[in-house]
């Protein structure tokens, strides 16, 4: 039976959270919960989607104090904020959250000061008072300085299956949570309308859609790099309306005490939405074997945890590892070097010096060990019976191993005397210590695999090439232009193979690159300044920031609301200039042929001029 797990409260919107073992629900929330906020001096209210850094102050205080305005505030090398009620001003100021307007109540000079001096900007605190003046007519209740719902609910297995989607493992205090359930399916809570805790009924109102603020990585102020959860969740959790939802808001039916522990009971049910799923979770994968296969590399094979059948996949074809190190998940991408018809899947791997994951895998790694693992993919995969010349240094031997031994098996299953003839294989290397899978080599060579070794450190009787691979080397393969050639290793190495195959007269279309390193960050520019033009308003701004973030800095409003390319709401028509814009989810390949561009993450490479499609 679903239980409460676990309770929390923030006393300033988007600051830090603070556990509770009880609490009291009132018609605004949970007593305490988001009682103050940060704003600027015109009254907009400020967050983590813009300053991520909030996160890093600490409330400190009693839920019920923490409600008639006493209260704390620490952050890391500065004195600590001590707030009363008492001693505030308690001067009217008017604000909003999105698009409720109403009054809240100043504190003083000093808060003011102290959070200005943290945010290295004009700023004010205030408070919400004992009880708040922002009256949501279509909840039928007031509501705190929350942003739009009195609470959230999310349960400990909807957070565990989205571990088990993404690349990142992410935290519950991302989602700034109010309750927690646990003894639940994952996204149970979806099919939830009313339920009771303790003493408290709450109706579950709608899915909480989430921004780029779950994005801010724990005890940090920085956004992960890939966007992890919401890129994630915008796979499996997007509405037809474009709403990326995870938890549920509740509104409180009437008002009582909750315990950590106490059973939750569902009183009614409802349909859940329906999410296409684009974010399959990942298998376990089970280490079942390792072994050596040349100085400092190692194999390894894994099975299926659940002994279920593992997909299959197609040779020069790789996998995406999530491998989960103190906490913090890192995703990898390694060929498999055997043919599909052996069942399991097998990669190797090169120790790194002074690499985390290559090093981890090699000496901590132990078999019976588990690891996640996404599907099979990549296109480095080449052409039935076409002939091929494959070419690899260090590592890159790995999806060369695999197309290798699976013509091997196809051609035993015709019956062919040589079945490895069409293929010429030349690897580059350091040592013959270095040379991997001697063993298989050599079996591939009675097969009728022309092989070149290339060693750029031989010892003294070594009797094959020596140095690194060249175009006269190159030029000197057999039916080179008729080939299908294919490179995988350092990128430098491939870049000068490719130009030496390109002057000797291989068409373009004939070479493959295996570069599958993952995503990257776009590529630094040197900081520019350029002319912005926002509508009726230009500016001098950079090619650094967003065009949204530059605009908020020169007091332009642009709508906006996830500031993560998911909803849409900041589309602008791009009229003169160029941009660096990202894919996006909110942003189809037509609208970006029609020049719409997301200002959220649109940085300008030229100077440019835009026009927001809400005045359009």
């Amino acid at each position: 039976m679903a239980k409460l797990s676990a309770i929390h409260i923030y006393p300033v919107k988007s600051m830090g959270a603070q556990p509770l073992k009880l609490a009291r629900v009132c018609p605004e929330g949970l007593a305490g919960d988001r009682r103050f906020m940060v704003i600027k001096p015109s009254g907009d209210f400020i967050t983590a989607r813009t300053h991520p850094m909030l996160q890093l102050i600490t409330p400190k205080g009693q839920d019920e104090d923490i409600h008639v305005g006493r209260l704390r505030l620490s952050y890391p090398g500065q004195p600590d904020l001590a707030l009363d009620a008492s001693e505030f001003e308690k001067a009217p100021v008017k604000t909003q959250v999105w698009k409720d307007g109403f009054e809240a109540l100043s504190i003083h000079a000093l808060a003011d000061a102290w959070i200005s001096t943290l945010l290295g900007e004009p700023a004010r605190l205030i408070w919400l008072g004992e009880t708040s003046n922002r009256f949501r007519e279509t909840l039928a209740t007031r509501v705190s300085f929350a942003d739009g719902y009195p609470l959230l609910l999310i349960s400990e297995a909807s957070l565990a299956d989205l571990n088990l989607r993404a690349d990142a493992i992410s935290q519950m205090s991302q989602f700034r949570t109010n309750l927690v359930v646990s003894d639940t399916d994952a996204f149970a809570e979806d099919g939830w309308k009313r339920i009771r805790i303790g003493e408290v009924e709450f109706l579950l109102a709608k899915p909480c859609s989430r921004c780029v603020m779950t994005t801010v990585i724990p005890g940090t102020d920085r956004f992960h790099p890939l966007g992890e959860p919401l890129a994630t969740l915008s796979k499996f959790r997007k509405t037809q309306q474009g709403d990326v939802n995870f938890g549920q808001n509740l509104i409180a039916l009437n008002e009582g005490i909750i315990r950590e522990g106490d059973t939750l009971e569902i009183l009614e049910e409802q349909p859940s939405e329906h999410y296409p799923n684009r974010a399959p979770a990942k298998r376990s994968l089970r280490l079942a074997a390792k072994a050596p296969i040349a100085k400092d590399f190692m194999g390894f094979t894994f099975e299926a945890a659940d002994g279920k059948p593992l997909p299959t996949f197609l040779p020069g074809q790789h996998l995406v590892f999530a491998f989960d190190i103190d906490g913090t998940r890192h995703i990898r991408r390694y060929s498999l070097t055997h043919a599909p018809a052996e069942g399991n899947y097998h990669i190797g791997v090169k120790r790194t010096q002074g690499g985390l994951i290559s090093n981890w895998l090699h000496d901590e790694l132990a078999v019976g060990d588990t690891v996640l693992c996404s599907r099979p993919e990549g296109r480095f995969i080449p052409k039935t019976g076409k002939p091929l010349l494959l070419i690899s240094a260090g590592s890159g031997v790995t999806p060369m191993l695999a197309m290798v031994r699976t013509a091997l098996e196809l051609g035993k299953l015709k019956g062919l005397s040589a079945p490895l003839a069409h293929i010429h294989f030349i690897h580059q290397c350091r040592s013959e210590a270095d040379i991997p899978c001697r063993g298989s080599l050599h079996d591939f060579v009675a097969a009728g695999m022309t092989l070149e070794l290339n060693l750029t450190a031989p010892a003294p009787d070594w009797q094959g090439n020596e140095g690194r691979i060249n175009a006269p080397q190159l030029s000197a393969v057999p039916g080179l232009e008729e080939r299908d050639t294919f490179i995988c290793g350092p990128s430098g190495f491939m870049q000068t193979v490719e130009t030496m195959l390109a002057q000797g007269g291989v068409p373009t279309e004939q070479i493959h690159c295996e570069s599958f390193g993952g995503l990257t960050s776009v590529e630094a520019r040197a900081p520019e300044q350029l002319k912005i033009q926002i509508g009726e308003k230009g500016f001098v701004g950079d090619n650094q920031q967003s065009l949204l973030t530059q605009a908020e800095a020169q007091g332009i409003k642009l709508l906006w609301s996830c500031r993560a390319g998911i909803c849409g709401s900041c589309k602008c028509k791009l009229t003169k200039g160029e941009v660096h814009q990202p894919r996006a989810e909110a942003l189809s390949d037509i609208e970006r042929e029609q020049g719409v561009i997301l200002a959220c993450c649109a940085t300008p490479l030229t100077d440019v001029s835009l026009v927001p499609l809400d005045s359009v």
